[in-house]
């Protein structure tokens, strides 16, 4: 067992090709169920099954054309991947969520757009009442979406797990989230009585370059210190935090469930990309916020648009320091999502090593 939205891990290999990352998924294309199902979720019927294939087949085709795709490019592609993507899991979860045609993004233009001069700060977009996006963040992390109004594209930034340290240099200012240095599944006693619980620990040093103290990290988090207590401060390298409630692990598989359900409403960020694996905690003192592949969502689709009605300000963006959302970002964007999407639809984590 291991901690995560799956309960098992499926290793992926640093140098996978994409048939290696996508196997997961056409699996469950070509099979017309996934482990959702057998885990309880509602059967999919053959119209079911026939989206969830065009789903699949689909984000394949964009996430095969985004990569060698030109900057400007990178954004248009990704998106499409990644709601079609969004789609299978949907589909996969709970069926009738899809199967209205007329299923909206979720998200649009900020009618009154950027100011003159052009200021990236000013990038803003419109949440909808309803669409892909609100019932994606339903379905992931703590189940929260935003009220309907503008959101400023700049806020989400520091939350995009796939690029810390593009964030860094771009911004000037720290990330809002604390690497952790690991995050495990721990038991204790012998059934009928056995008691499971996730463990996570967070490197000192990391702490103190981050101005906090074990302690202070739960006061800056507060989704996760709705799940989480420290355990021990200790003068060793790490500081140790529990999950504040144990799940019996008499009658399996029962406490994997809780556990993942734990683990998605800590907001525990998770980068499972090739290129820089790593879990981290969210800090914000909101204690509802939207998961990590709602804000990918958000933060392609609006990258999208841009790229469709305003190249020109995609233009004066380019060779500038937020230049990497649309080279660097969006590649790894969609491999991190491709991941948590398999490992969600799988129950299996998907992670390198």
């Amino acid at each position: 067992m291991v901690a995560g939205v799956g309960s098992f891990s499926r290793p992926i290999s640093p140098r996978a090709s994409v048939a290696d990352l996508w196997s997961t998924l056409d699996i469950a294309a070509a099979a017309g169920e996934t482990a959702l199902q057998r885990a309880g979720s509602p059967r999919l019927d053959q119209q079911a099954r026939s989206r969830l294939k065009a789903y699949v087949n689909q984000a394949r085709q964009y996430y095969e054309a985004a990569t060698p795709a030109d900057p400007v490019a990178k954004p248009l592609l990704g998106y499409y991947f990644v709601l079609n993507a969004a789609k299978a899991y949907l589909t996969a979860i709970d069926p009738d969520t899809t199967a209205a045609n007329s299923l909206m993004h979720g998200i649009g233009q900020d009618p009154a757009g950027p100011g003159t001069p052009y200021d990236f700060y000013q990038e803003r977009f419109k949440v909808s009442k309803s669409g892909v996006f609100q019932l994606l963040a339903a379905k992931t992390g703590r189940g929260f979406s935003w009220q309907p109004g503008v959101m400023q594209l700049s806020r989400l930034m520091p939350y995009l797990a796939e690029s810390t340290d593009l964030f860094s240099s771009s911004f000037g200012t720290p990330p809002a989230l604390v690497p952790i240095e690991s995050v495990r599944v721990e038991s204790e006693g012998s059934r009928p009585n056995k008691q499971a619980w996730l463990t996570v620990e967070v490197s000192r040093n990391v702490l103190r370059e981050a101005s906090l103290t074990p302690r202070g990290l739960l006061a800056r988090a507060a989704a996760f210190a709705d799940s989480f207590d420290l355990v021990d401060a200790g003068s060793g390298p790490t500081a140790t935090y529990q999950l504040t409630k144990t799940v019996a692990y008499a009658q399996m598989p029962g406490p994997l469930a809780e556990l993942r359900a734990a683990f998605d409403r800590s907001l525990i960020v998770r980068n499972r990309s090739l290129a820089q694996p790593r879990d981290s905690v969210t800090l914000s003192p909101h204690l509802n916020l939207v998961s990590t592949e709602a804000i990918t969502f958000a933060v392609m689709l609006h990258l999208s648009n841009m790229v469709r009605y305003r190249p020109h300000h995609v233009e004066e963006l380019r060779g500038s320091g937020h230049w990497w959302l649309f080279t660097s970002w969006v590649d790894r964007a969609c491999e991190n999502f491709l991941l948590a999407v398999s490992s969600r639809i799988a129950l299996e984590e998907h992670l390198v090593g």
